[in-house]
C-alpha cells in the first residue's frame, strides 16, 4: 500500500489565474507524491498537458460535480474513498488551496484520521485551550482512507445521507454525528492550525509564529495578508 496521494477535484477545462497558480504550486511543492485528478466522466482532461504534470485520473458520475451540494454528496459517499484503497491517506487539494512546504509525510505519521484548517471563532482566539468541536475545512485536508470508510459505514447504519457541508460530518460539528466522535481521531484546533490556515489568517499566523503546511481560500479571507507569501494576480 502506498502512503499518500494528492487528490485534486476538477470539474471544468479552464482555470483562473489563481487556480493555475495553486495547481503549479502543488506540482512544485508536492510533485514527488502521486497526483490524481477527480473529475466528471464527461470532462476532457487534455488541457492539463500544458502544465506538464504527471497525473492519473479517477472519474465519477457528472451529477456529483454540478454544485457544492452534489460535491458534498460525493465526499460523504464510501465509493469515493474506496477508489483510493491503494493509499493509506489522501490529501484533498482544491484549487483555492496553496502549500508552502512538503512535510506531508510527517503529518501522515501523527496518527490523525482527518485534518483540515480550523474555522476559528473569536472565543477560540481568547481561549486557546478550548476543546469545543470546530469545523476542520475540507478544501485542503488529509484523510486516512480506512477509518473514513468505517466512519461513513457506521453513520449510514443510522442515517441515509449527510445534507450539510461534508467537512462538518468529519469534524463532529453537528449533533447528529457528535456521538460518533470516538470513530475518528482529530487534532486539537491549534495543532490543526499548523496544518492549514483559512479564516483569520493574520491572527492565526501570529499564534503560530510561522507558516503552516498550507492555506485554504486565501483569495477570500484577507488576501492582503497573503501578498507577502503568495504572488498575487488578477483574473
Amino acid at each position: 500500500m502506498k502512503k499518500v496521494a494528492i487528490v485534486i477535484p476538477i470539474y471544468k477545462s479552464t482555470l483562473t489565474h489563481n487556480e493555475e497558480k495553486s495547481l503549479l504550486q502543488c506540482q512544485r511543492i508536492l510533485g514527488k507524491h502521486p497526483i490524481i485528478f477527480v473529475a466528471p466522466n464527461s470532462l476532457n482532461l487534455n488541457f492539463l498537458t500544458k502544465w506538464d504534470i504527471e497525473y492519473s485520473a479517477i472519474r465519477f458520475e457528472d451529477q456529483y460535480f454540478k454544485s457544492p451540494k452534489t460535491y458534498n454528496k460525493l465526499l460523504t459517499n464510501r465509493k469515493f474513498y474506496q477508489a483510493f484503497l491503494n493509499y493509506e491517506f489522501i490529501l484533498i487539494y482544491q484549487l483555492d488551496a496553496y502549500v508552502f512546504e512538503d512535510n506531508l509525510l510527517s503529518w501522515c505519521t501523527k496518527g490523525y484520521d482527518y485534518i483540515g484548517a480550523p474555522k476559528l471563532r473569536n472565543h477560540h482566539l481568547t481561549d486557546k485551550l478550548s476543546c469545543e468541536p470546530i469545523v476542520l475545512n475540507g478544501g485542503l485536508s488529509l484523510r486516512k482512507i480506512k477509518p473514513i470508510i468505517r466512519y461513513i459505514t457506521i453513520y449510514n447504519l443510522f442515517f441515509k445521507e449527510w445534507l450539510a457541508n461534508e467537512d462538518m460530518m468529519f469534524s463532529f460539528a453537528q449533533k447528529r454525528v457528535y456521538l460518533l466522535r470516538f470513530l475518528l481521531k482529530l487534532p486539537h484546533w491549534k495543532e490543526a492550525l499548523s496544518f492549514s490556515i483559512e479564516k483569520n489568517p493574520s491572527i492565526s499566523y501570529e499564534i503560530l509564529g510561522k507558516l503552516p503546511f498550507g492555506c485554504h481560500a486565501w483569495e477570500r479571507y484577507n488576501p492582503n495578508f497573503w501578498k507577502q507569501f503568495i504572488p498575487q494576480s488578477e483574473d
